[in-house]
């Protein structure tokens, strides 16, 4: 469950983004945030994975309170939540598989990855995820190749392979 309590999220520059925002989505439960271009959807965003601190308030997801958590805390947590970035920051001279396989970069040995050698599980879980978006059949095909709904589909899927428990063991 995620519960945000009397969120306000004020930059530098004085704009106030968020101010007073409470809301509480179970487990389960498909949410769209819609909104005109500058009402704070991406504040909102990035304020509950803390990749910006919220100037007030406080977002507690599955009994852990975001807005407190340390920097090893918060860690553990985003490795649990998958983002989609409006740019989809896709490195287009590797293949599908590969970008998915990023996604994996913090559960695995670093030098697996100098090496490019993904342990099987890894790809296993990648291409679960390729298959779920539509796209498995370019796992080898280079990220530049695919279109631009292919590509977002290809960062859906990365997003999908990062939680450490998606079934796939």
């Amino acid at each position: 469950m995620l519960v945000i309590e009397n969120l306000t999220k004020i930059y530098e520059n004085g704009f106030k983004a968020l101010d007073n925002l409470s809301l509480e989505i179970p487990d389960g439960q498909f949410v769209a945030i819609i909104g005109l271009s500058g009402s704070g959807k991406s504040t909102l965003l990035r304020c509950i994975n803390r990749l910006i601190d919220p100037t007030e308030g406080r977002i507690i997801w599955n009994g852990i309170d975001v807005t407190a958590a340390s920097d090893d805390e918060l860690r553990q947590i985003r490795r649990r939540i998958g983002m989609i970035f409006q740019q989809f920051n896709l490195v287009k001279r590797s293949t599908v598989l590969t970008n998915v396989l990023t996604g994996r970069l913090g559960y695995i040995n670093p030098i697996f990855s100098l090496l490019n050698y993904f342990p099987r599980k890894e790809k296993a879980r990648a291409f679960a995820a390729l298959e779920r978006v539509g796209i498995a059949e370019k796992a080898y095909n280079r990220a530049s190749a695919l279109s631009g709904g292919q590509q977002q589909q290809l960062a859906i899927g990365r997003a999908l392979a990062i939680p450490a428990k998606t079934g796939i063991e």
